[in-house]
């Protein structure tokens, strides 16, 4: 299933997650994912501007108009303190693509 995450704060740290909503939708996902806010978005903006230039602005409105897409898979539950020192990229992918307005057809 793939569908959008969403963020949720964390109370008492300066750092939310974004998180499968699924259940929110009343459906089940078959393999959950989850991450910290601060290590996706630093990924997406890195990735983004190795795509496009290292100068480039990265915000919400022009990551959506270049088509940005990051997909994260499940990770493994538990884990110890390297868990703690930033995101398993390889659980991350990236693409870039037409914006969702440029696909449309009226």
């Amino acid at each position: 299933m793939a569908g959008r995450m969403y963020f949720a704060a964390r109370k008492g740290y300066p750092y939310g997650d974004y998180g499968c909503r699924a259940t929110a939708q009343a459906l089940v996902c078959p393999s959950p994912a989850a991450m910290r806010s601060d290590w996706l978005e630093e990924y997406v903006v890195n990735r983004y501007r190795q795509a496009v230039t290292p100068e480039a602005e990265a915000t919400r409105e022009r990551l959506i108009e270049s088509g940005v897409r990051v997909t994260v898979t499940k990770g493994r539950s538990g884990g110890g303190p390297s868990r703690l020192t930033g995101p398993d990229t390889s659980r991350l992918s990236f693409t870039m693509g037409e914006s969702p307005a440029a696909r449309r057809v009226d």
